[in-house]
């Protein structure tokens, strides 16, 4: 099954956020994909976050951080995408300020599903006419559009 990241990614769960820590990132963009009725505890999806990132960050570099976490109050996968154009320190693994943020919410038990989703985004991402498009990107529309 092939994953598409237009399906997966909605309108309502893209952000342009102004943010200026990793903290204030991940409780923005948690609080955004917590929106989803596939999200019943959005307390405990943030908590998660937090526990993920604690373990190792989650910043991957290019500019990319996907925080991810998977729990029994995520009923279906969810995904968030911000985009800060200042960028922010996020601890990334090659020390460079992170752009993009893709945070993922699923179900604790569909670890198959879920590393395909992880591919997917990583792929996309790690593609530079894509970091291009979405670095120009100045609404919603043109981030949704970078990432098909």
């Amino acid at each position: 099954m092939t994953i598409s990241l237009e399906a997966i990614i909605p309108p309502e769960r893209v952000i342009l956020l102004d943010a200026t820590t990793k903290e204030e990132t991940l409780r923005r963009l948690a609080a955004v994909v917590a929106t989803s009725p596939d999200v019943t505890d959005g307390a405990k999806l943030l908590a998660a976050i937090h526990e993920r990132e604690k373990i190792m960050s989650t910043g991957i570099g290019l500019g990319i951080a996907i925080p991810h976490a998977k729990i029994p109050s995520v009923r279906d996968f969810v995904v968030g995408f911000a985009k800060i154009d200042q960028g922010i320190d996020f601890n990334s693994l090659d020390g460079k300020p992170v752009h993009f943020v893709v945070m993922i919410a699923g179900p604790d038990h569909q670890q198959e599903r879920y590393l395909q989703l992880l591919a997917r985004i990583t792929l996309k991402l790690k593609d530079a006419a894509v970091r291009r498009r979405l670095a120009e990107a100045r609404t919603v529309d043109d981030i949704l559009t970078a990432l098909k």
